[in-house]
């Protein structure tokens, strides 16, 4: 059964929606009566959409309006007016505002001071976004336009009860083609003696219309649905008409006395305030609301929730040609208010498009892609790669969505293409009158033990003009020794030093250990050599600035008590001053380094391997190869030598030459150690073995495959392969337990490391580093593209 509540962030088609009739409205809430409500003719729902939600009255604690008989007691639109003429398509360099230079139309259409709203109860939209507002700066001086705009479109308006008997004919003649006008705010205030002169009239000339709503959270904390329940009885209603645009929520900054910015709310908090409120008005209309709000607000008082982005963005942005950043989640804007005051009533707006466009975004489907989930992805042993899910077209439900799935199994990567046409009662359930069929599941072939993944793309209608929707990727792993990916423990730290630590305290939980090692965090070049010496020594590796010894790697030294502390690298890589805090906490306290990255393994190689007879070889200029290799040469008790890799030089060649060292095993291709190095050592009678891959990842699936047997690694390391802190600290703990370093992509696990799960039986695996390093994706062992 689908999650309600992943649901919940998903347009719902609307040609579809309930049909919700417009009260009588008042300006100023009294508590004698309650207002009443004239429903308009509702669509019969079809047999598997049940009867549509009718919209809940006000609670019996609000105050409820008189009415007022200057006003009609339901401002039912035209079915459809027409206007004399459509709007002139606007230039593709910009729009130009019509009367750019002109104050606004009468005194009456500008808005009053913020006090005056405040004590009214009474907010118009975007009056309280402060100077301080980055994306957003004020102005609202009547006569103040932006003359030009950097971005087409079609011009509209939004309007309250501030401004007065707006003189619609005259709105249409200056260009306006759309209005929103205010309804609510809060749960007490809805507009009596203005709102059916605005949203009549401008339906009358021609325009498209739709109702907003000032959130105040401030009055019912926790209780947003009462506040979508206030509007839709209040006019904030919609009806598929062509002419009615979807229902709007206005969320912005609070006063002082409402707590400030975010209203006293946290990020969470507000979110979930915001959430209730869509849905229910979701709920109640059929349709998601439009989100008026500024890219400032939204990701300080949400704390830059992605979620929403299926609602309409409209967006706040005054004193510049283009919106700029949106709000996260939202990748385009629908409507912008780019001005404050200007030629027509109230605020100015453009709506991204052109007339066909917005009489899409009347019937909620202004070139939304479709909108989908994809469920499931599961393989089981000699069975087929199932994924399943289901999609639908926001602007025709009945059209049948084709959803493209990209396969990555064993076998290698193909695509193919499905319809969402199976059934899915409980996508019918969850939403109304969308239908069921609009299901699928579908197979690639069983190919063999391994990774397999599928990424699937929602695929617009192309009569709709729809764009895609990726809906993600799914991972699968199954082999002889499990049927899911290995178990993952994630090991790691708010930062580099701090996952050296939890690595440490994970691999030594208990005090005493033989040897700690100090080496840079910062750069790599001494520090390659550490991880195997440290293995072959059992004991952690530990990190460092140049300056100074972080205060957590201290703790950690303290704790378990080494009998020997090595210092890995010359004053550069840590210093004098580091050096001395380290002091009394161990017996010894030594440092290994030379003049540079090359003689310092050498002289790693002497500490810690004095009577080896062979050598891992590594390039000194990546750092790689040489991680991956330290826990193989750990386990067969040899060094890892650092070498330039373009010729053997004088240094390496007498260091050799003087030891009892005869075997060598070069890691890495000849583009990092090439075939004259591996020449000329074997001419000066080294046996020499290259192990290496087509990259670094590859080469780390090799080094384990020569050092541990068919079904020999439950456990295995896994660290990226392109941040060395990481794999220099994991090293050294896999080479200490025995276990297989491989490396991996931030997102994403190459195929050849996964095959070597395969093959070594491997059913547990301890991740390093954070999810900002490893995705999530990689503990399933998401195979790379």
């Amino acid at each position: 059964m689908m999650k309600k509540t992943a649901l919940a962030t998903i347009v719902v088609a609307a040609v579809l929606a309930v049909t919700v009739g417009a009260p009588a409205y008042a300006d100023e809430p009294t508590p004698d009566s309650a207002p009443a409500a004239t429903a308009t003719p509702t669509p019969s729902p079809s047999a598997d959409q049940g009867a549509p939600a009718e919209p809940a009255a006000p609670a019996a604690a609000d105050p409820a309006p008189t009415a007022d008989p200057a006003d009609p007691a339901t401002p039912t639109a035209p079915a459809d007016p027409a206007p004399t003429a459509e709007p002139t398509p606007t230039p593709a360099t910009g729009t130009a505002v019509p009367g750019a230079d002109a104050a606004p139309e009468a005194a009456s259409d500008a808005d009053p001071s913020l006090d005056v709203m405040d004590a009214a109860g009474n907010h118009t939209m975007g009056s309280t976004i402060p100077d301080s507002d980055p994306a957003s700066p004020k102005q609202r001086k009547a006569g103040v336009v932006q003359p030009f705009l950097g971005v087409s479109g079609i011009l509209g308006q939004d309007v309250s009860g501030w401004q007065e008997n707006v003189n619609w004919p005259a709105q249409w003649a200056a260009g306006s083609r759309f209005a929103y006008v205010k309804a609510t705010e809060g749960t007490t205030y809805f507009s009596r003696n203005q709102f059916a002169q605005q949203y009549n009239g401008s339906a009358s000339v021609g325009m498209f219309r739709g109702a907003y709503h000032f959130a105040n959270p401030s009055t019912a904390p926790g209780d947003a649905a009462a506040e979508a329940r206030w509007f839709v009885a209040n006019g904030g209603g919609w009806s598929p008409d062509g002419r009615t645009l979807p229902p709007l929520l206005d969320i912005e900054y609070g006063n002082a006395s409402q707590g400030g910015t975010c209203w006293g709310m946290s990020a969470g908090a507000m979110t979930s305030w915001i959430r209730e409120f869509v849905t229910t008005m979701r709920s109640l209309t059929g349709i998601n609301p439009a989100i008026y709000t500024t890219t400032n607000w939204w990701n300080t008082c949400t704390g830059s929730n992605n979620t929403f982005g299926a609602y309409p963005m409209f967006v706040a942005r005054y004193g510049t040609n283009t919106p700029g950043t949106l709000p996260a989640g939202w990748l385009n804007w629908t409507i912008w208010q780019f001005q404050a005051a200007g030629t027509l009533a109230g605020d100015q707006d453009i709506f991204n498009g052109d007339i066909a466009l917005l009489r899409q975004y009347a019937l909620n489907g202004t070139s939304m892609p479709p909108t989908g989930v994809f469920d499931t992805a599961t393989v089981a042993k000699s069975g087929p790669f199932t994924v399943t899910g289901w999609a639908f077209d926001q602007a025709n439900v009945a059209a049948a969505v084709k959803v493209r799935i990209e396969w990555n199994t064993p076998s290698g990567i193909r695509t193919t293409t499905v319809s969402a046409n199976a059934s899915r009662p409980d996508v019918g359930a969850a939403y109304p009158g969308v239908g069921n069929n609009h299901g699928f599941t579908t197979t690639a072939p069983w190919a063999g033990n391994g990774q397999y993944r599928a990424c699937l793309t929602a695929l617009g209608v192309a009569t709709s003009g729809a764009r895609n929707l990726s809906l993600g990727c799914k991972a699968a792993f199954v082999s002889d020794a499990i049927a899911s990916a290995p178990a993952s423990k994630r090991v790691a730290g708010s930062d580099r030093f701090e996952t050296a630590v939890a690595t440490s305290k994970a691999s030594f939980p208990t005090a005493g250990v033989p040897v700690a090692y100090v080496a840079s965090g910062l750069d790599f070049p001494d520090a390659l050599a550490a991880a195997p010496a440290a293995a072959k020594q059992k004991g952690p590796v530990l990190l460092s600035t140049a300056v100074s010894i972080p205060q957590s790697t201290l703790n950690e030294l303290k704790r378990v008590k080494p009998s020997r502390i090595v210092v890995v690298g010359g004053e550069k890589a840590i210093s004098a001053s580091a050096y001395r805090q380290l002091t009394g906490l161990a017996a010894s306290v030594v440092r290994v380094g030379g003049g540079d990255r090359y003689e310092t393994s050498r002289k790693l190689a002497d500490f810690a391997f004095p009577s080896s007879g062979g050598a891992y070889v590594a390039t000194g200029w990546g750092f790689a190869d040489s991680l991956a290799a330290g826990p193989v040469a750990a386990k067969r008790g040899q060094p890892l030598i650092l070498v330039d890799g373009a010729k053997l030089d004088a240094g390496t060649s007498s260091y050799l030459s003087g030891r009892s060292m005869r075997s060598l095993t070069v890691v890495g291709g000849t583009s990092v150690i090439s075939g004259g190095w591996a020449s000329a050592a074997s001419a000066a009678g080294f046996s020499v073995t290259r192990v290496g891959g087509s990259d670094r990842f590859e080469t780390s699936a090799k080094l384990a495959s020569t050092a541990f047997p068919s079904n020999g690694a439950k456990n295995v390391y896994l660290a990226s392969g392109l941040n060395f802190p990481d794999a220099l600290v994991a090293a050294a703990a896999a080479g200490a337990a025995t276990k297989p370093l491989m490396l991996a992509v931030g997102t994403c696990v190459p195929r050849s490391v996964g095959d070597q799960f395969v093959r070594l039986g491997t059913t547990s695996m301890q991740v390093t580093g954070g999810t900002t390093v490893l995705n999530k994706d990689v503990d399933q062992l998401a195979v790379c593209y």
